[in-house]
């Protein structure tokens, strides 16, 4: 034997006296690995920061202190979730529908209902035996309701991503309680970790976590003991794997549910005594807690019936320090929505996101703000959005009335030849009108909650009133051109057109809480655009293109005109702007209907193809724009395109019925609706009306045809293409018609003659 040869043999029996003498038999090699990442989740139904502030809870401070915070946007398929659609929602990641009065039917397998074990039942409803602790009897028809809606939402997603990794999953909680006779079962916090069986893998929902007291609601409550018994059990259970634990602090969820049986006094003595219980039940969970290794979320997840206020979330992780919560969904610092928990909850079990998630994890943002300060900020934003809510309807009731006297106004001025003086105001107040629009955003830069609703009028009618004045009195100077006095018009058109593209291109701060933007408790999307927005945005740059190519002769114009529509169409486009799909899809063809008609040449179907094509190819390159920046970034349309490379074409298809159906539901709820018939009766009357008005219009503004074709396209494709449906047709008629008004009313009035000649030929 070689030298060789005997180091090698060597080496040989050291290794097998190694293995044979380091560990026992059948024990795995010791490894130094990270330990497990095990997640808490404490649901504190209903409590809102204000709650947070105003109530002495000890335990919640000091937690909150060192967390990422956000006011929570709890929708569901509905506005406003309830228990069910709430945890279904975290269930699936993306929004879902409820059963009720069904959905917290979820049983241990041996409790009995209707004379039968639950076990018994669901193997009747599903087929199948249940080979987990609890079961929900309503999961198929949990399933169906999921089917009938357009969310593509998998109920059980996020338990089945956590155990396909082999993380431990158990939830414990129990809302039941009834004043009757009867069973009550109210343990809809089971279905956030059921899987798509809907088997609750392990936890504790049975009344043995409950304790008769006949001064709380229902005259039950939980009993901490128990609790914190089951929670150690299911948390020393995850400690090898990792996991996640749910737990519920019923004592607020039953509190929510009896509030329609006490009056206000009692019930915020009850809600008061309930927050006591719930910090207290938390101070003893997270003694076994390690906030140096644990993460823990905690989250309000519905709402109290009738309450819009957005909820509390925060987000405790050792990798994390003290700020805020943002995410891809909202792509607004101090706000999350409810789609968003899901993938939260798997960022920090460390388990890859589902593709078919509609939601996307909350990252932290540090702040070296003290405690306070966030909270504060927080129920600022809060009530900045509902004051927003406050605003929109009538803020849309007295634009739509002046826009349907100013056209009434107008209509009789010319028919009856008023003079110049009288065409004069009623134009100036048009104007004032169409000022409204822009102003809404203008006054978001003062605190308008705070200062009240009639300030918050008295600013908007000034900031309205000071743009048509101030054109007015530069365009005096210039005589009575037909540029001068078209001059306060195009003003009023180019304010609105470059405080929504200023504003979008620095942030959106004007357009969050402003009545014609983004309101956190009202709308599912907080960044970009909106479809408000964009029927102004559109309208305006669609009349001013129109004008820069009246007052710039030649070609010299015509792209000029081109340049202001390419512009738009970029804010609108780019993923960090206006990042609005629908917008894109209704402008393009929009730019290419003004470029033809102001060209001259006729709209053919070789057009009609070309437009098409360059609309494909400017959502592919917003889309590939998007997919650049990091995954928990993109907007919606980079998340489309990665749900289209992942499943096909089924999302793009669901987004289009989603739309589809909000389009109808929208389309008949909104006064703005009215302004397409009053828009489309004044343009019948331009036209049809024995002198022609619109001839005469046309007369002194030639290139006002190609922006009017161009509005036309963008309004019908805006209101076919966008879940706003006829709310932006209307804003657009609204636009449109005043301007038209206002551009009549700056002409001569007709003479007698004219008038009375009858039906002129075209």
């Amino acid at each position: 034997m070689t030298t060789l040869h005997r180091v090698v043999a060597s080496l040989l029996m050291v290794g097998v006296f190694v293995t044979s003498t380091g560990a026992p038999a059948g024990a795995a090699p010791r490894q130094d690995t990270e330990p497990a990442a095990r997640v808490l989740v404490f649901s504190i139904p209903g409590v809102t920061w204000a709650d947070l502030r105003d109530h002495n809870l000890p335990t919640l401070a000091r937690l909150l202190d060192g967390s990422a915070l956000a006011g929570l946007a709890p929708r569901s398929v509905a506005p406003r979730s309830g228990p069910g659609d709430a945890y279904l929602t975290i269930s699936g990641g993306s929004r879902a529908a409820t059963v009720r009065p069904i959905d917290g039917q979820v049983l241990a397998l041996d409790e009995t209902s209707s004379g039968s074990d639950a076990g018994d039942i669901y193997a009747r409803r599903t087929g199948s035996s249940a080979d987990g602790p609890f079961v929900s009897l309503a999961w198929p028809s949990l399933l169906r309701a999921n089917a009938n809606e357009p969310f593509d939402t998998e109920i059980g997603a996020l338990s089945d991503a956590l155990q396909s990794e082999g993380r431990h999953v158990a939830a414990i909680g129990n809302a039941d309680g009834l004043d009757g006779l009867g069973d009550s079962y109210e343990r809809q916090a089971g279905l956030a970790l059921a899987d798509p069986t809907g088997i609750v893998p392990a936890g504790a929902l049975g009344k043995n976590l409950l304790a008769d007291d006949a001064s709380q609601p229902f005259g039950v409550r939980l009993d901490p003991s128990v609790v914190v018994e089951q929670f150690r059990a299911e948390w020393d259970a995850s400690s090898a794997s990792g996991g996640v634990v749910l737990i519920e602090a019923s004592d607020l969820a039953r509190t929510l549910r009896y509030r329609p049986f006490v009056d206000d006094d009692r019930y915020l003595t009850l809600w008061d005594e309930a927050l006591a219980q719930s910090d207290a039940l938390l101070g003893q969970v997270l003694t076994s807690v390690d906030l140096d290794r644990d993460t823990v979320l905690l989250v309000a997840p519905y709402n109290g019936l009738g309450d819009r206020d957005l909820t509390a979330v925060a987000l405790h992780r050792p990798d994390h320090g003290a700020g805020y919560l943002r995410s891809a969904s909202t792509q607004r610092t101090g706000f999350l929505t409810l789609v968003d928990i899901a993938p939260t909850i798997l960022a920090a079990a460390d388990v890859a996101r589902p593709a078919a998630m509609e939601g996307r994890p909350a990252v932290s943002e540090p702040s070296s703000e003290e405690l306070t300060e966030r909270v504060d900020r927080l129920i600022r934003n809060n009530d900045a959005s509902r004051f927003r809510e406050q605003l929109l309807t009538p803020t849309t009731t007295v634009i739509v009335l002046v826009f349907a006297s100013v056209l009434a106004l107008t209509i009789a001025a010319h028919v009856n030849r008023w003079g110049s003086r009288s065409r004069r105001i009623i134009a100036f107040v048009a104007l004032i009108n169409l000022s409204m629009l822009p102003a809404s955003y203008l006054v978001r830069a003062l605190p308008l909650e705070r200062i009240g609703i009639g300030f918050s009028w008295m600013a908007l009618l000034v900031v309205s009133v000071l743009a048509p004045t101030a054109s007015h009195l530069v365009a005096r100077r210039f005589g009575a051109t037909p540029t001068a006095t078209r001059a306060p018009l195009m003003a009023v058109l180019a304010l609105m057109a470059i405080v929504l593209i200023g504003d979008v291109v620095t942030g959106s701060n004007l357009s969050l809480s402003a009545a014609f933007g983004y309101s956190a408790t009202g709308n599912s999307r907080l960044y970009g655009i909106s479809n408000y927005s964009y029927g102004q945005l559109a309208a305006a740059t669609c009349l001013l293109a129109a004008w820069f190519a009246a007052i710039v002769p030649g070609r010299r114009g015509q792209f000029g005109g081109l340049a202001v529509m390419v512009t738009t169409l970029v804010v609108l486009g780019v993923p960090i702007w206006g990042s609005d799909v629908g917008g894109v899809l209704a402008f393009t063809p929009a730019v290419a209907a003004y470029w033809v008609r102001i060209t001259g040449r006729r709209i053919q179907w070789r057009t009609i193809a070309l437009g098409g094509g360059a609309t494909i190819a400017a959502i592919v390159t917003f889309g590939l724009l998007d997919l650049t920046r990091a995954p928990d970034s993109r907007g919606h349309l980079g998340r489309l395109f990665e749900r289209i490379g992942d499943e096909g074409v089924t999302p793009l298809v669901s987004i289009a019925e989603r739309k589809l159906v909000a389009n109808l539901q929208v389309s008949t709820s909104s006064l703005w609706v009215l302004a397409i018939p009053l828009g489309l009766a004044f343009w019948v009357f331009l036209r049809r009306y024995p002198d022609r008005p619109a001839s005469a219009v046309a007369a002194s503004f030639p290139p006002l045809s190609a922006g009017l074709a161009a509005v036309g396209v963008a309004a019908l494709l805006g209101s076919a293409l966008n879940d706003s449906g006829a709310i932006i047709g209307g804003i657009m008629a609204m636009v449109v018609a005043t301007s038209l008004a206002v551009l009549l009313l700056a002409g001569p009035p007709p003479s007698a003659e004219v008038r009375d000649q009858g039906p002129q030929p075209r």
